[in-house]
């Protein structure tokens, strides 16, 4: 006896089609999960009034560049802008020209007292050789009263 293979019948066909085009149907209309922005952390364990940090730049991947300055910056910035209004978490931002000098970004939307003073003292540092054309943001997180 041989066995000749069957042809499937058209309903199992048109089921697999119509299974087949759901699916990829579904994944091509289905959103890619937005991926959270990536930055690169500090901590200040010594530190009275700033704990730790983020660094986060446009372009992305510019982080460690900033680092150091933000890091070292960061508390002498906030005993400046200590008399300064705000009650959120410390969100700022600043950018670099085309030669790599550090200059004041436009003011956020929402922005703080004491988050245009940090941006204003970010930018009043006297670093420059840094990557260009970069926005670099900065969150702090601060130690409680």
């Amino acid at each position: 006896m041989s066995t000749l293979p069957t042809r499937p019948s058209p309903a199992i066909l048109l089921a697999l089609a119509g299974f087949c085009a759901a699916a990829v149907g579904c994944k091509t209309r289905s959103q890619p999960e937005a991926q959270p922005p990536a930055g690169v952390g500090f901590e200040l364990p010594g530190n009275a009034v700033v704990t730790r940090g983020a660094v986060l730049t446009q372009p992305a991947g510019r982080e460690e560049a900033f680092l150091t300055m933000v890091a070292s910056g960061a508390p002498t910035w906030m005993a400046a802008c200590r008399g300064e209004e705000g009650t959120t978490a410390p969100h700022f931002s600043f950018d670099t020209d085309a030669s790599g000098a550090v200059r004041a970004a436009p003011i956020e939307p929402g922005a703080t007292a004491r988050d245009r003073c940090l941006a204003a003292r970010a930018a009043a540092g006297a670093a420059s050789g840094l990557p260009p054309r970069t926005r670099v943001t900065v969150q702090l997180a601060l130690r409680g009263p």
